[in-house]
């Protein structure tokens, strides 16, 4: 199945987290065509009042701002940076097997961001964000979704996108 939607990834340098959110509102607006007013709904989910039929998710870490949306179905995004990762957060959002690939990994702190950014997509596409690693350790195996990572051609990030494929 391929993806019904459009997204897109920048990098750049944000002091903030509220920098970081209102650049990716404007990537947003930009794959829209037009500046866009976002909202957040009971679940801390972002939609668009004015569009209530199109489907968004945004991202954003201290480097790169992520966007995507779709009229076809739930979407999700996430775009992380190279950060130190606490050992007990991979043992807590990671199945056994997970942990194991990430310790063997050449780059452990990379193979994990490669599986959070997949998981934390699945999740957001799924409507729970990332409230949903307390109830749901292994994301990936979600059979309502797809999840690639996608190319973001940043030094050191990664990102991925979810969409659904069921309606």
């Amino acid at each position: 199945m391929t993806f019904g939607g459009q997204w897109s990834v920048i990098g750049g340098q944000w002091q903030t987290h509220a920098e970081q959110s209102a650049a990716a509102v404007r990537l947003l607006g930009q794959l829209i065509g037009h500046e866009v007013l976002v909202e957040h709904d009971s679940h801390g989910a972002p939609y668009l009042p004015q569009y209530p039929n199109l489907y968004i998710s945004i991202s954003h870490c201290r480097t790169a701002v992520a966007a995507a949306f779709s009229d076809h179905g739930p979407v999700g995004i996430d775009i992380e940076s190279r950060r130190h990762t606490n050992p007990s957060l991979i043992k807590r959002v990671c199945t056994p097997a997970e942990v194991d690939t990430i310790q063997h990994s050449e780059d452990p702190e990379m193979a994990f961001l490669r599986l959070w950014t997949r998981k934390e997509a699945v999740l957001k596409c799924q409507g729970t964000g990332i409230r949903g690693f307390g109830s749901m350790v292994d994301a990936l195996s979600a059979k309502d979704c797809e999840v690639n990572e996608i190319a973001c051609d940043l030094p050191d990030t990664v990102a991925a996108l979810a969409f659904a494929t069921a309606g």
